[in-house]
This record gives C-alpha cells, sequence and structure tokens, in this order.
C-alpha cells in the first residue's frame, strides 16, 4: 500500500509514520476496520478462534509500534468478543508486556523469545503459543524431538506447542511429521 512493492527496509512506510502521522493513523484505521469486517464473516462462516499475524511488528521501534500497532490490535480485539483469539506479533519481544493487556486468550511467541522472558513479562496472564525455530524441523528427527520436548517443557504445561512463524515451503514433511509426533506423544 505505501511501499508499492517488496521490500527489505519497510523504508516507505516507515517514513510515513515520522512524516504524516495523521495519514498513517487514517490508513491503519481504514484496514482496521476491513479486518474486522472480514473476519466477522469469518466467525459467521464458523472460525471457533482468530489468529492476528503481525509478522513485521519487529520492524518498528517500540514508541512506533505501541502507537501504531498496539491501538489497533486492541481494537480488533475488542470488536470480536465471540471467540478467543491469538495475537502473534513477531520480533516484539519488547511488547509482551502490551500485548499480554490486549483483550485476546494466547500470545504468538516467536523463537527469538525465551519462555522464561514471555512468561515474566505476560505475567501468566495468557496461554503461550509457539516459540520453536521453524529451522528445526530442517534437522534430523532426534534434534527435532529434543527441541520439541525442551520447548514443551520450559512453558510448564501453559502452551499451545507451535512453531515460533509458519512453516517454509521448502521443509521437509519428514521433519513436520517428526514435530507432529514428538507433540502428539507427550506425556505429562
Amino acid at each position: 500500500m505505501v511501499e508499492g512493492s517488496g521490500s527489505k527496509t519497510f523504508s516507505k512506510a516507515r517514513r510515513l509514520l515520522y512524516t504524516e502521522p495523521v495519514l498513517a493513523h487514517t490508513l491503519l484505521q481504514k484496514i482496521t476496520d476491513t479486518t474486522i469486517a472480514y473476519l466477522r464473516q469469518q466467525i459467521h462462516a464458523g472460525a471457533d478462534l482468530l489468529q492476528l499475524f503481525d509478522s513485521w511488528a519487529g520492524e518498528l521501534p517500540p514508541a512506533h509500534y505501541q502507537a501504531f500497532a498496539v491501538p489497533y490490535l486492541r481494537q480488533i480485539c475488542e470488536a470480536l468478543p465471540e471467540v478467543p483469539k491469538t495475537v502473534f506479533a513477531k520480533g516484539a519481544w519488547f511488547a509482551l508486556e502490551d500485548l499480554a493487556n490486549l483483550p485476546c486468550q494466547v500470545i504468538g511467541l516467536d523463537w527469538n523469545i525465551s519462555p522464561e522472558f514471555a512468561k515474566q513479562k505476560t505475567a501468566n496472564t495468557k496461554v503461550l503459543q509457539g516459540n520453536l525455530d521453524p529451522c528445526t524441523l530442517y534437522a534430523d528427527t532426534k534434534t527435532i524431538e529434543k527441541e520439541a520436548l525442551s520447548m514443551i517443557r520450559a512453558f510448564d504445561g501453559h502452551h499451545i506447542a507451535n512453531l515460533g512463524h509458519g512453516v517454509y515451503p521448502d521443509t521437509p514433511l519428514d521433519g513436520v511429521r517428526a514435530f507432529v509426533n514428538t507433540v502428539k506423544n507427550y506425556d505429562v
């Protein structure tokens, strides 16, 4: 919308926050309103849970994330009280306390946030999800099992076992299978 194409720096979008913050808020409000309308239709069609992905959250400095992201995530969460919500803000380790104050039930974690840090910053007020580095699935089965079990144990049962982001297109199916089987076979 702002960049005009893919970007490695997001300099045009980030520049907008500094040079035209009113325009940026206007655009973000339109995106938020459209997102809420879309998600309402998802609920109407039978969605039992929603997950909001803010995959570029870590591109913003903390003050900008608090001003230009958190209020819109809050609006979305507040507008859809009828289903549980997960908020995943990749790279936004600095905003975990803000995310813990949103009206969502689950906070998704990328692989760069330690379980201890996440538990401390969220004060165990939310269920935590994710955290395994997706590249772990390129490893051999034993390594995948070891890493998955380590992640599960680090969260002490207040956790949804998942990756710290999506499965990459070239991820070996055997790696995915090893992870899923490890989680399914875990016995508390």
